[in-house]
């Protein structure tokens, strides 16, 4: 019998997370039963993915769907995995790649047993969180592990603790990615609110509306944060002070790749939106082109990848812009994109090596780049590695990114129908991004061969900052170069062998077409099936562009992006701001906190009176129906008259006196409204009160300050007030009965039919009850919470108890 779907689908989730657990009960000299453990948990994931996707097939299980295991259902938050090509890739991809990077991870680190302990349980952690963002169903699955990989990359790029820029970075990178995580948040609530769709196998029933609108538009910032789009971009720079094997897995591979992956995922619905390509394409091909210019300004080799990866990542959120655009090919329309999943493909099989080869020359050499003239000769591995990659890296024929290349300007050339002259403008950014490409690629090359035009230290010498790692010997070191010759290595066999590309990519992709150019296909075009013309040409035209780029003295100095001063400056101004905020606010007088509290009420109360205009309706009602309370007003004109006198005097007897009156006059009220047991606790409540007032009045010294004056604002705030909090009771009285506070009570609380299913109620004969334990109880445990937290800050700032001395 056949293993549910989906829990083989969430065993493939958890696998590497528990892998990375065991490990923690090993002793630290195990060094390599803690590899293969390590190894197993991401061989695991990978293995059970294949199993899916060969044996059940790419697609959704049911036709819900998904498969679904139940966890918190009246939240729409289950436990649910949608792999379809776009998923499957994906996983495939986080798990296979993770399975070379454990082996590089015990090359890198060396003997150092501290750095493994640690190292794999939170790689283990992050490839969980990954896996669960490109396999969830569930939209607010998506967020709770997109919020994993935020928590995860932190402790990853923050992995030399004692260093405090490497700490200063990772925090940088949090609070960027963390902050994207909130709009994310903010879409799916608006997604869910208003087109009822909490699951991407539900996406096609999305309506289209305003509310839809901006869900898409808090989706993409979240996406743009976290792939790392302009102005959002200098994160991933910063995040080069983690380890190389966190950069080649989190920072190429993976977690950059999620916002496109969920760009990916809102692509077949959301870009029919009129807003999708002006978003998204203006941005992309802006981060294309910076990313690409302050690539090939820079020495240390992580950092040049680093930006060729923002380009890259530009380059693919503005080939998901171009996807919106239609255009006409023999009276049918295409959307100007094809195989997104081959593009995403690419850029992993060559940028991964190259950060990995980068981390393994500044183990045995030097990650500056002009220090590293001629290193082919000592490490002919590692530098030959590395120029394949570079190869792959400026799109030159013979590497599947040379296809990939003619399609994204293929792509740009369709879109001249729709966008006009703008055509050029994204064109020649293209153009100029390639060229930045093979001049970084010519650098490298002529550099690692010792050939002339090659970088020296007479270009400028920027040191690197980057940590020793003590050497190790032996079987392992061959795994310093081993997976990047690997990964590599499909670039060529694709580029080559390109029917075998499509055999293996093919079923996975997420946008397809049979059109290309100017015959029919259905894969990737092999080398000579690319055809003559101005795509073609602009490609010719970067790589000879490159070439002059390459050899000349332009650009070769180290310069840092304007952008990286975005982070400090958000960071001072919350710290300054907030200092000032706070002294402005915080000014330890109650009346202050009170007027901003019924200010901010107010606000709220006349934009959602601005908004939904009906919300006279049940005002304008309940006075044509006054007649019918003269009981009920009277008692509320007590009231009020009561509250309103309170304030008018300084004398605190009479201050205790019209307390009193107007909590007997709510006696009275509850009463009238046949509410016998509220009327009794609020009788003994004020009873009891007014007694403590009056005891408590003569322990207190006489009040010598005069009468104060009444503020117009005060009065003004005061009086709006009340009137907003009567009018929200009088809706939430006369209100739609479907939508009444009262009915939701009453149909939330008794048992259901008589039956004992509780599923919808709260299974009580007594609506108070229910309401104080179940419903209220819900506050009470958010109250217990604050008060918990706040315990626990004012216990981290408390001094350490000396200890005695013995």
């Amino acid at each position: 019998m056949p293993m549910d779907p989906s829990y083989l689908l969430f065993f493939a989730v958890l696998a590497p997370v528990l892998a990375g657990l065991v490990t923690l009960f090993l002793p630290r000299t195990a060094m390599n039963a803690r590899v293969m453990i390590a190894l197993a948990g991401m061989a695991a994931s990978f293995l059970s993915v294949l199993y899916h996707v060969t044996e059940l097939g790419a697609a959704p299980i049911d036709a819900t769907g998904t498969a679904t295991i139940r966890w918190v259902p009246i939240l729409n938050l289950n436990i649910a995995f949608l792999a379809d090509g776009l998923g499957t890739f994906f996983a495939l991809l986080v798990s296979g790649i993770g399975v070379l990077i454990v082996l590089y991870a015990r090359a890198y680190f060396g003997p150092n047993r501290d750095d493994l302990y640690r190292f794999f349980p939170t790689l283990g952690f992050f490839a969980t969180a990954m896996m669960g963002i490109v396999l969830a169903d569930y939209t607010l699955l998506t967020l709770l592990f997109w919020e994993m990989t935020s928590i995860s990359s932190f402790l990853l790029i923050g992995w030399d603790r004692y260093d405090k820029k490497a700490v200063k970075l990772a925090m940088q990178a949090f609070f960027t990615t963390g902050l994207g995580g909130m709009m994310l948040f903010g879409g799916v609530l608006l997604l869910g609110e208003y087109s009822s769709v909490w699951r991407w196998s539900d996406l096609e029933n999305v309506t289209f509306n305003a509310g839809t609108t901006w869900a898409f538009v808090l989706m993409f910032i979240g996406a743009a944060s976290k792939s790392a789009q302009f102005p959002f971009h200098y994160w991933l720079p910063g995040a080069m002070a983690a380890p190389t094997p966190v950069s080649a897995y989190l920072h190429s591979a993976t977690m950059v790749k999620a916002g496109v992956y969920l760009v990916a995922r809102l692509f077949p619905v959301f870009a029919a939106l009129e807003l999708w390509p002006w978003l998204i394409l203006p941005i992309g091909a802006l981060t294309m082109l910076l990313g690409a210019l302050i690539a090939i300004n820079q020495h240390d080799l992580k950092r040049i990848f680093a930006y060729t990866t923002v380009s890259q990542l530009g380059l693919l959120m503005a080939m998901y812009g171009l996807g919106a655009i239609p255009f006409t090919y023999h009276g049918e329309t295409y959307p100007a994109i094809d195989l997104d999943i081959a593009q995403i493909a690419n850029h992993a099989f060559y940028k991964a090596p190259l950060f990995i080869i980068a981390g393994a020359l500044g183990h045995v050499a030097s990650r500056n780049i002009t220090r590293l003239n001629g290193a082919f000769y000592k490490h002919p591995m590692m530098a030959g590695t590395m120029i394949l990659a570079g190869w792959a890296l400026a799109g030159l024929p013979l590497s599947i990114s040379f296809q990939a290349k003619e399609l994204f300007l293929y792509a740009i050339y369709h879109a001249s129908e729709t966008i006009g002259v703008w055509w050029l403008l994204v064109m020649a950014m293209a153009i100029v991004t390639a060229m930045c490409n093979v001049a970084i690629f010519v650098r490298l090359t002529t550099t690692l061969l010792g050939l002339p035009g090659g970088m020296t230290e007479a270009d400028g010498d920027r040191q690197e900052d980057h940590a020793h790692h003590e050497h190790e010997h032996g079987f392992w070191p061959v795994f310093l170069w081993l997976p990047a010759l690997l990964l590599v290595s499909f670039q060529f066999i694709g580029g080559i062998f390109t029917p075998a590309w499509n055999a293996v990519f093919g079923p996975l992709e997420n946008v397809t077409h049979e059109n290309y150019i100017g015959h029919k296909f259905h894969g990737m075009p092999a080398l000579w099936d690319i055809e003559f013309g101005t795509p073609l040409i602009g490609s010719l035209i970067a790589i000879g562009g490159g070439l002059v780029l390459g050899f000349s003295r332009l650009f070769r100095g180290a310069i840092v992006d304007v952008c990286d001063n975005i982070y400090p400056l958000v960071y001072r101004l919350c710290v300054i701001g907030g200092g000032r905020a706070f002294r402005v606010i915080q000014t330890g007088h109650l009346r202050h906190y009170i007027m901003f509290v019924l200010a901010t009420f107010l606000v709220g109360f006349l934009s959602s009176l601005y908004i939904d205009p009906s919300m006279i309706d049940p005002v304008v009602l309940s006075w044509n129906r006054v007649g019918r309370f003269w009981t009920g007003i009277f008692l509320g004109l007590v009231i009020c008259a009561s509250a309103f006198s309170l304030v008018l005097t300084q004398d605190r007897p009479l201050r205790v006196l019209l307390l009193g009156a107007a909590g007997f006059a709510v006696v009275g009220m509850y009463l009238v409204y046949e509410a016998p047991d509220l009327a009794l606790t609020q009788l003994l409540f004020e009873i009891i009160s007014v007694i403590l007032f009056v005891l408590v009045l003569r322990l207190l010294p006489a009040n010598e300050g005069g009468a104060k004056r009444l503020s117009v604002i005060r009065i003004t705030l005061s009086a709006a007030s009340g009137i907003g909090f009567g009018w929200m009771t009088i809706i939430a009285a006369t209100s739609n009965p479907s939508n009444r506070l009262g009915e939701f009570f009453l149909k939330n609380s008794y048992l259901i039919d008589g039956s004992k299913d509780y599923t919808y109620g709260g299974g009580g004969m007594n609506v108070v009850n229910v309401i104080l334990v179940d419903f209220r109880g819900f506050d009470t445990i958010g109250e217990i919470c604050v008060l918990a937290i706040a315990a626990f800050g004012v216990w981290s700032m408390l001094p350490p108890r000396s200890r005695r001395p013995s």
